[in-house]
């Protein structure tokens, strides 16, 4: 007799396998939808060649005519209707995967974006971009498979990326667009690299201030484990502020800074700009904290040999000469060194901890569960084989994991929802589901730019 246990999972099983064949089904049915508004195009074009007298006119009314019928804005029609026919002219092996559900519609669209910097008629361009995007978007996510496709058209057409990123940045701005309730959305437009080490920093200070905070109230820390001002924090501390943070919630009186992570990155994001001097800062305490990103770029490109682009790891490409003005104060470098097809093998050494996680963060550049974009230098090391069973504290058994996808190891966990995680030669981390379910997550190829 089957216990609930047994019917939990099981029952769990059939959803996913049902979910799983609807949207494979959905994804025949877009590619259906994709092929008649790719043919919808090719109809204007055959009646009214572009640049000809009433072309305008024409496509306008075939904007007009799908999303009312579709109901949906004109620029989203305009949309569907150009990747519907990008699809049929310019990317076989992408319509290919859709019309038999590989892929959904949105990995379908990201690719054609992703390619919008090749030349219509550059028919090579698109064969060699697809050969590599179309099977890696077959077992990855949308979000994933942007960063990867990034890379690609850039390796595919590097000259054509470099020269799109310098012009971007000629765009650079900063505007404000007032809200309700006294509040306005201050935005800055800035390369990718730069915003994500500004929030990295704004990040790492408002932790130093939540950690500063609690060992003053004696909440988290005690004794010479609790942080001082301007100490770079450690992993243990960083996992000792998490765990307090039920903790914290539950105090009859709230620490003397109650506010939330995000409201202390605004405050301070907003306090550099209206109180810091632009041309020196002091270095002590809290200024010493600088963001970090990590950027991977070939040794005769930062020595300006070649303009090849560099890859801001998990994000995509960048200009060159902005990840060479990035390595000039850089802490440290970590020399890569590849396989063929563009896999790490090694960095300069793994003995020394520290040497160790710099591998893994070079290796897996995100946090290891399927699908999960969390960026590796805030992700935790695990032991996919516990170290407490005799699990080895070595490169093959470990990898970087987001706090919510560690904690579906933990043992603490009843086994109707406790995963389990395997890593095989390579870097692929094989998760078994409490269903018995097996998904690999393949570490991502680096894209060698040539």
């Amino acid at each position: 007799m089957a216990s609930s246990t047994d019917d939990y999972l099981i029952r769990g099983g059939e959803i996913v396998d049902r979910c799983r064949e609807l949207d494979r089904i959905i994804a025949r049915a877009e590619a259906e939808k994709a092929a008649l508004l790719g043919e919808r195009v090719d109809r204007l074009l055959a009646e009214v060649p572009p640049g000809s007298a009433g072309y305008e006119a024409a496509e306008r009314s075939m904007f007009a005519e799908v999303s009312s019928a579709l109901h949906i804005t004109r620029g989203a029609a305009a949309r569907a209707l150009g990747i519907g026919w990008a699809l049929q002219t310019r990317f076989p092996q992408t319509r290919a995967s859709l019309a038999s559900g590989e892929i959904s519609a949105r990995h379908a669209a990201m690719i054609v974006t992703a390619a919008a910097p090749f030349d219509l008629s550059d028919a090579d361009a698109h064969q060699r971009f697809e050969q590599q995007v179309v099977p890696f978007a077959e077992a990855e996510t949308v979000a994933r498979t942007e960063a990867f496709a990034k890379s690609v058209a850039a390796a595919v057409s590097p000259a054509t990326i470099v020269e799109r990123h310098r012009r971007a940045r000629g765009d650079r701005r900063i505007t404000v667009t007032d809200l309700d309730d006294g509040m306005s959305l201050f935005t800055i437009l800035i390369p990718t690299p730069l915003a994500h080490a500004a929030y990295d920093r704004v990040t790492a200070i408002g932790r130093q201030v939540s950690l500063t905070r609690a060992a003053q109230d004696g909440a988290a820390f005690e004794g010479p484990s609790a942080p001082q001002p301007g100490e770079e924090l450690t992993d243990e501390q960083y996992q000792r502020l998490a765990a307090s943070e039920s903790m914290f919630a539950d105090l009859a009186e709230p620490l003397t800074d109650a506010r939330k992570l995000d409201e202390i990155r605004a405050d301070i994001a907003t306090d550099l700009l209206l109180a810091a001097r632009s041309d020196s800062l002091i270095e002590s305490g809290l200024d010493s904290i600088r963001g970090t990103v990590q950027v991977t770029i070939a040794g005769s490109t930062l020595a300006a040999r070649d303009d090849r682009p560099a890859e801001h790891d998990g994000h995509g490409p960048i200009a060159p000469d902005l990840a060479r003005r990035l390595a000039g104060p850089a802490h440290h470098w970590e020399r890569l060194f590849l396989d063929p097809t563009g896999m790490l093998t090694r960095t300069d050494s793994y003995a020394p901890t520290e040497r160790m996680r710099r591998h893994l963060r070079a290796r897996d550049r995100h946090c290891r569960f399927p699908g999960c974009r969390m960026p590796a230098g805030v992700c935790e090391i695990d032991h996919n084989h516990d170290h407490a069973k005799g699990g080895a504290t070595d490169l093959g058994n470990l990898c970087c994991l987001c706090t919510g996808h560690h904690a579906l190891k933990h043992p603490d966990n009843d086994l109707r929802w406790r995963w389990s995680a395997v890593q095989s030669p390579g870097g692929v981390v094989t998760w078994i589901s409490p269903e018995g379910r097996v998904y690999d997550d393949v570490p991502p190829p680096r894209v060698q730019f040539v």
